[in-house]
């Protein structure tokens, strides 16, 4: 608009300019042609000339001003129909605020193709159009804010279509005014961005989805550059791994596996990144120092057909583990009941009749030196042994009616050390006691339990080399349980080999069964505990027997 006005102004200099330098060179021109020829004061002449000149000059700018005119109106109309098609709604205001000018979109935008718009302020349209009252006095109250700030302003606007549907435009409004500081007019000019605002709202609906689908996952979900170094993690991880947020981001994923698991770990995120899905479990490293068994899953983050980096959704399965192996050590029980009620009492007769031949024998020979007669005592031996496991076989199988009653643990202990402290002793064992003072009953079958201490505790003493140490140890926990430790400083077991005792006839010992320790494990499990084990190699054995408070306690 400014534009044009300018354009003006120029023309209109333009013409004057040519209307004056054209007067002076005609009067200089035929004055002095007049002059000569003597005939300057002739009234006719100088009324002819003066015609002449009007006339021409008269045409002369009719065509200058005709010329420049189309060319105005051609401007206007490119500029009407430039503003007509545009994809924003344009609307031109007097100083009053005042509808004087709008394109198609605005007219369509506010139902007004057959009202007579112009000349009508915004609250005036109420009755013509189907936006509110308060959002047209709205539009009213910021075009006094426009004119009294004086500079331009930009903001969103929302314009309802209809009870259910609206339409958010971007809004320019800039103000005009005269030489003096009168208000002239305003010009405003919106864009519909309805698209586009729904489209950011969908963005940001997805973003707070995903959002809370990570944030309350009961997994870990890690997010990994891929340089597999930590950039985000979810509140399960912290659970999970025992680090906070802080902690973890920016820290290596290697940091948190086992040193065994660190080459299957790598080469699965090095799939991952190359747009592959794995799956493996690993060995990690709580930040208190314990082992956890996890299932990880390694899903590629793919940005433009491009790997920019890895999800690693990470489940603790130690708890899942540990029941999946009492499950198998209960069928391995079941198995071994099923089998011992089917052949402990076929055994247990013929054993009996053999036992008593030999003893026989042996009467029979005592007097006489018969060089075999040692013989007799192996036999007796190793029947003594069939008899023992076939006991334990017995044991196993039949069903017991056990009445359980509030019992004192460590008093229990303390006759079962008593008991077995001679061996040790004979061994320059050093047992050593820590008991917890209150600590509170059991509810037990104390013979059964006495059964498990026997056990445990011979264990250690025949793992424990001469001079060795054994510590027993008494402690409370948390969540009303007591916990029993043998621990001692013997040459350890495999951690691959920790998994399988309990199991039937398997022993780390040279003479043992495995059905010892597989009776202890299904004692404490029908009590309601469990039993730990944790060795290191050369360094020595702890076994923790886990019991539940007495509710009555």
């Amino acid at each position: 608009m400014q534009k044009s006005i300018s354009c003006s102004q120029k023309i209109a200099w333009k013409i004057a300019i040519i209307y004056i330098l054209s007067t002076v060179v005609y009067i200089f021109i035929t004055d002095s042609i007049l002059s000569k020829l003597n005939i300057l004061d002739t009234i006719w002449i100088s009324m002819g000339k003066s015609s002449f000149f009007t006339i021409v000059t008269g045409f002369l700018l009719y065509k200058l001003i005709e010329r420049n005119m189309k060319i105005l109106e051609d401007r206007e109309q490119q500029l009407n129909t430039l503003i007509d098609h545009m994809p924003d709604f344009v609307n031109f205001k007097d100083g009053e605020g005042n509808w004087i000018k709008a394109n198609k979109f605005a007219i369509q935008l506010f139902n007004l193709e057959s009202i007579q718009f112009k000349g009508k302020r915004d609250s005036e349209l109420e009755n013509f159009t189907n936006v509110s009252r308060e959002k047209l006095i709205s539009c009213e109250n910021s075009d006094e804010k426009v004119w009294k700030d004086g500079k331009l302003i930009r903001y969103e606007e929302v314009i309802p279509i209809s009870n259910e549907e609206y339409k958010i435009f971007d809004t320019i409004k800039v103000p005009i005014f005269h030489t003096n500081g009168q208000r002239k007019g305003l010009i405003v000019i919106g864009r519909d961005i309805t698209d586009k605002k729904k489209i950011e709202q969908r963005l940001k609906d997805n973003e707070q989805l995903y959002r809370s689908l990570v944030e309350n996952n009961t997994d870990a979900i890690i997010n990994l550059d891929l340089n597999f170094n930590i950039l985000s993690v979810n509140e399960a991880t912290e659970k999970i791994t025992g680090y906070c947020k802080e902690e973890l981001v920016k820290k290596p994923f290697r940091d948190l596996v086992d040193k065994e698991d660190q080459t299957k770990v790598t080469e699965n995120f090095i799939g991952a990144s190359k747009g592959k899905t794995s799956r493996i479990e690993m060995s990690g490293i709580h930040k208190k120092g314990h082992s956890i068994l996890l299932d990880v899953k390694s899903e590629p983050i793919r940005i433009n057909e491009k790997s920019v980096g890895i999800f690693a959704v990470v489940r603790d399965i130690t708890a899942a583990k540990e029941k999946e192996e009492l499950i198998r050590k209960s069928e391995k029980l079941s198995v071994v009941g099923e089998l011992a009620c089917a052949v402990a009492h076929e055994v247990r007769n013929p054993l009996t009749s053999l036992k008593g031949f030999i003893q026989l024998l042996q009467y029979k020979n005592i007097n006489n030196e018969d060089q075999d007669k040692h013989y007799y005592d192996i036999m007796l031996t190793e029947i003594e042994r069939i008899n023992l496991i076939v006991s334990e076989f017995m044991m196993l199988s039949r069903p017991q009616a056990i009445t359980y009653q509030n019992k004192n643990v460590v008093s229990l202990l303390v006759e079962v050390i008593t008991l077995l402290e001679t061996i040790a002793i004979m061994k320059n064992i050093e047992v050593t006691r820590e008991f917890e003072s209150n600590i509170s009953l059991v509810k037990c079958e104390g013979n059964q339990i006495k059964q498990v201490f026997i056990n445990i505790f011979k264990n250690a003493i025949e793992a424990v080399p001469n001079n060795g140490k054994i510590h027993i140890k008494v402690e409370k926990w948390k969540n009303n349980r007591i916990c029993i430790s043998f621990s001692d400083n013997g040459n350890g077991i495999p951690n691959d080999l920790i998994g399988r005792l309990g199991e039937p006839f398997y022993t780390t010992k040279e003479k043992g069964t495995g059905l010892g320790l597989m009776v202890c494990y299904k004692i404490i499990e029908e009590h309601g505990g469990r039993i730990n084990i944790k060795s290191e190699m050369n360094q020595g054995t702890t076994v923790d027997i886990i019991f539940p408070i007495s509710i009555d306690e």
